[in-house]
């Protein structure tokens, strides 16, 4: 429901409070955090595609931006692929159209200089040279084994930050942060799990700090003691000889007389888990108030905080915590902020937190994207669709999965008169199969609420419990079918998983096999195992949830062994027993001989195959055709 402007100033007034970090005044208590999306250009300058993306966010609301981990050392020191660089004076141009686009929608921005040490590969450096770190050999979850930095190399490897921190005072940033978070150099040498040094820079606490407060000293030398600098660190390393949350705070307390604010994390990338929380919403935020109890400096939290803004008004309030950081949340609606002073809730793209933006460059070299979001990383190109048509046409939708939605939602933005028929009696698609078990059900229940909203607030007529004839298309000068995938292949009686999750109608068996490498299976089993059921899953390959990430997949699995789920794999279907059917699935074939391609077009899963990520691009993009 939406409030009233009133209301809203009442329930989030500290939020949208003006802060301070040093004397940088900022409009509010929002700050978009730092993600890693390959937007820059292959050389690392900030080009066009990269400045539309933060221009959105600063257009959002949002009071403080940070970009992506920003290179200080191309040579050896930059995240795989292609982040920003800040390495050499011929990259200030496209540093300062950043900065100037960002300022002219009312939002400041910092840069955060970044240096991968150990957390590279070989193959990913200038010259195939092997990455550095304070100790040899000691590799991370990617990466290759890196050599040991020389004590005379440290002074360069500081000034390289410095020089930094300069280009971005010199071209216009507003603050500096320095990641020493998530297992990169400068936690590398604080961590004791990965400084095995035995001169000045390892063994304690303080010599294993001496190279982050060095570096920060050094920043501080360049910029002056009125520009603001942010550091930004995980806290603790939840593992076996990592850094310990005790030296975690105390390593605050050293950093506190020479930065502005401290930005809270924790883990690193062999704790991903940590670093990029699946479930449930604030698992970083106790880190940040453990900092905050201890320093005088403003502290940022993260960790999928847009779930929880009522909780962090009342925190800020209360002196708890300073700024509220959101990463994922700010790619899947980049209007978050905007929204929420509105009192928009209902409208907000809410992150499903399934990874799969950081999993496309992490594993696969790809731009970050959303699986909600369609105009991630095609910002401009997203505006220009949703200018209103030159001729309002009658436009019928058929099918109201996620594909469907979308393409209802946009078109009626864009002054067509809509109707979207479903033949279920609510919205969703498959989005209903996959909000069943409890790992996705508030987040996915959460977004079929955003697309009611969005289909009431854009006037679409819905439709639903309909079933639609080819003459019943007649009238319409356009008709997008979008009616997703249908089982195929399953043995007779066998159960369809998919519809089986959507009715939440378990088998009546006690004892039930799903059989399916895909994610769907996982959910089945699952959904099932939360019923009672005693569950098998029985998959064709060599692993399950092969169409789904890493993380993911990973994440699934760590809940299907809470549950005593039993996991069997390079198996056949299954000859007995009651079965439920998770295999890959068949394009929908309905009406499918009235698709001319000029009138009546298949869009979504129907048409280009995949998943939930496939169905939004087309819907969005067919809608944007017509």
């Amino acid at each position: 429901m939406t409030s009233t402007l009133s209301e809203l100033a009442e329930k989030h007034a500290a939020l949208f409070q003006p802060g301070r970090i040093g004397r940088m005044a900022l409009k509010n208590r929002f700050v978009q955090s730092p993600i890693f999306t390959q937007y820059a250009e292959v050389d690392g300058y900030a080009g066009p595609r990269l400045i539309e993306y933060f221009r959105e966010r600063a257009r959002g609301g949002v009071g403080l931006l940070i970009t992506e981990n920003t290179s200080v050392d191309w040579q050896v020191g930059r995240t795989v692929g292609h982040p920003i660089r800040i390495d050499h004076d011929r990259y200030r141009s496209g540093l300062a159209d950043l900065v100037e686009a960002v300022h002219n929608e009312g939002a400041k921005i910092a840069v955060q200089l970044h240096h991968t040490g150990r957390q590279n590969s070989q193959g990913n450096t200038e010259g195939n040279v092997p990455p550095i770190a304070p100790t040899a050999g000691i590799t991370s979850a990617f990466g290759t084994a890196p050599r040991a930095i020389e004590l005379e190399e440290i002074p360069g490897l500081i000034n390289l930050y410095a020089q930094g921190a300069r280009r971005a005072k010199e071209v216009g940033f507003d603050a500096v942060e320095l990641h020493g978070a998530h297992g990169y150099l400068l936690g590398q040498f604080l961590s004791p799990k990965t400084n095995k040094r035995t001169d000045g820079y390892g063994g304690s606490l303080e010599n294993r700090a001496r190279f982050a407060l060095e570096v920060v000293q050094a920043v501080r030398e360049q910029v002056g003691p009125d520009f603001p600098v942010l550091y930004r660190l995980s806290v603790e390393e939840p593992y076996e000889g990592g850094l310990s949350l005790e030296d975690g705070l105390a390593f605050c307390q050293m950093l506190e007389k020479y930065v502005d604010a401290l930005d809270v994390s924790a883990g690193n990338y062999d704790t991903a888990d940590v670093l990029l929380p699946m479930v449930p919403p604030g698992n970083l935020l106790h880190y940040a108030k453990e900092v905050k109890k201890r320093v005088s400096v403003p502290v940022i939290g993260v960790g999928r905080l847009v779930w929880l803004l009522d909780e962090l008004n009342n925190d800020v309030a209360a002196g708890e915590l300073d700024f509220v950081a959101m990463g994922r949340a700010g790619l899947a609606d980049p209007a978050i902020v905007e929204k929420t002073r509105r009192g928009d809730t209902s409208n907000i793209r809410r992150c499903l937190a399934v990874n799969e933006c950081i999993s496309r460059w992490m594993f696969n070299g790809q731009h970050t994207q959303c699986v909600i979001n369609p105009a991630l990383s095609q910002e401009k190109r997203a505006a220009e669709a949703r200018r209103l048509a030159v001729l309002a046409k009658r436009v019928l939708i058929v099918g109201a999965g996620p594909a469907g939605c979308e393409a209802a939602i946009l078109a009626a933005e864009r002054g067509h008169e809509v109707t979207l028929v479903e033949r279920e009696q609510e919205i969703g698609g498959q989005l209903r199969a996959w909000s069943a078990a409890e790992v996705l059900n508030k987040e996915i229940s959460t977004f079929l609420e955003f697309y009611r909203a969005e289909l009431q607030r854009t006037g679409v007529e819905v439709r639903l419990g309909t079933e639609i004839t080819e003459a019943d298309m007649n009238g319409y000068d356009k008709v997008l079918l979008a009616t997703g995938t249908k089982s195929s292949g399953a043995p007779k009686g066998a159960v369809d998983a998919v519809q089986m999750l959507a009715d939440r109608r378990a088998p009546e068996s006690q004892e039930v096999t799903v059989h399916g490498d895909t994610e769907t299976a996982m959910f089945a089993a699952l959904w099932l195992a939360e019923q009672g059921r005693k569950v098998t899953l029985s998959s064709p390959s060599a692993d399950v949830g092969l169409d789904t990430n890493d993380m993911q997949r990973n994440h699934l699995n760590g809940l299907l062994a809470v549950r005593n789920v039993t996991v069997i794999t390079d198996q056949p279907a299954p000859a007995s027993g009651t079965v439920v059917w998770a295999q890959d699935r068949a394009a929908s074939d309905v009406m499918a001989a009235a698709v001319d391609g000029d009138r009546v077009h298949s869009i979504g899963t129907r048409f280009r195959g995949g998943r939930m990520y496939e169905a939004t691009q087309s819907g969005f993009w067919a809608a944007a055709e017509v």
